[in-house]
């Protein structure tokens, strides 16, 4: 069963990988065909569309967590549906407009309403991949949707000659809807889709909603911590470590946090949760070697490129103007492996059910980026000291989740 899952992870690894290339190829050559400001509104409001869609992200892991324990899939799944339903309503009637009218988006309003249908029947079946364990179908579709998106932007562009930003919506919702209709034909193959009805609200069903909630703001917390680093550079520092911060510090993190990080929900929540509901200690203490010793292999290759090579590499990337974004990595690389660690932590935190744990502990990583930023700061007006908190509150995190970790194993 370990290998099993060691299997797919790494599988889930190398189609990160490959989605994060073809998607920046795919960047770059959207900026050589479309004009700058119709690229960068089109972006801003796929940023504010998947924003209000947060709640439907939140419920992932309340799913796993909640099928495993009550094996209730009709009643999870409809109770899902209406909250489907309720936040594409508030994002018709309110998200829409405001993209339209107020970010500039000028385009009819079929595109944009057809874009959050789209994610949003994406996001229900992506849910469902995760709470049935179908992990070979989770790494199939994560494989063709960067490649959807080429094909889907060839037929607008070239073959429709639809120009403009328009392309680009077009892009993205039949993008969606083709891996939507990819992920129902072989999740269909598995399991059959519930029947709408009705759903009886009981006990079950209130601490699946209560811990979907505090899902959502646990994700959100934890999203929190890297765009409050942008607002401290942004208020405190100039613009010139700002940039070097967003160009080059910002996305070598979240491309490193989505190759390694993000499979831990994806691919380890699941599998802790049967095994926890299972008491299946063995198995987890297997999983979490296996793991831990892959963190420390990572986040020791991370060390070694970006302290000694990364002045180096950054150079030979980036213009001459970003070159101290390496102090910031350098000083980041070696506190990777508290981020890697306190996924594992939180995932399995959350496989146990203690959602409100796993809230508190991404709300402490804020308190801890907060207190040691200007302890920092008072001693030091370098920049360095966005990233020593920011750093800090990942250290903090992975010991207040140890501690609840372990008293969690050790009561089952």
């Amino acid at each position: 069963m370990t290998k099993t899952i060691q299997q797919h992870f790494y599988a889930a690894i190398w189609i990160a990988l490959f989605s994060v290339l073809l998607g920046l190829g795919l960047k770059v050559y959207l900026a050589m065909v479309i004009d700058k400001e119709s690229l960068a509104l089109y972006y801003t409001a796929i940023d504010i569309f998947s924003f209000s869609l947060l709640v439907l992200i939140g419920f992932r892991s309340s799913m796993v967590v909640s099928y495993n324990k009550i094996k209730d899939d009709r009643g999870i799944v409809n109770i899902f549906r209406y909250f489907i339903l309720v936040a594409m309503l508030v994002a018709w009637a309110f998200v829409i407009p405001y993209v339209k009218h107020e970010l500039g988006v000028n385009i009819d309003y079929w595109y944009l309403v057809a874009t959050v249908f789209s994610m949003s029947l994406y996001l229900y079946l992506s849910n469902q991949l995760a709470m049935y364990r179908l992990y070979k179908v989770m790494n199939r579709s994560s494989f063709i949707e960067p490649l959807l998106s080429i094909f889907w932007f060839a037929m607008a562009f070239y073959v429709a000659e639809v120009k403009g930003i328009q392309s680009l919506f077009i892009m993205s919702t039949m993008a969606s809807f083709s891996l939507s209709i990819y992920i129902f034909i072989l999740k269909s193959k598995k399991s059959k889709e519930p029947v709408i009805k009705r759903v009886i609200i009981d006990s079950d069903m209130r601490q699946f909603i209560k811990k979907s909630l505090i899902s959502t703001l646990e994700f959100s917390s934890g999203m929190m911590l890297i765009y409050m680093s942008v607002f401290f550079f942004s208020h405190y520092y100039s613009l010139d470590e700002l940039g070097d911060f967003q160009v080059v510090t910002k996305p070598i993190l979240i491309a490193m946090i989505a190759l390694f990080v993000f499979p831990v929900f994806r691919f380890l929540l699941p599998e802790l949760s049967k095994l926890f509901y299972q008491k299946d200690k063995e198995e987890i203490a297997k999983l979490k070697k296996w793991f831990y010793r892959f963190s420390f292999i990572v986040s020791l290759s991370f060390i070694v490129i970006f302290y000694l090579l990364g002045e180096y590499l950054i150079a030979l990337i980036f213009p001459a103007n970003y070159a101290d974004a390496y102090l910031y990595l350098s000083h980041l690389s070696f506190f990777f492996v508290f981020i890697m660690l306190n996924a594992y932590q939180v995932a399995f935190i959350k496989a146990s059910g203690a959602f409100t744990s796993a809230l508190f502990i991404r709300l402490s990583g804020l308190g801890f980026f907060l207190v040691f930023f200007y302890v920092t700061r008072y001693f030091s007006e370098s920049s360095i000291a966005v990233i020593f908190g920011l750093a800090m509150a990942y250290l903090g995190m992975f010991l207040l989740s140890w501690i609840i970790e372990k008293k969690i194993y050790g009561e089952m």
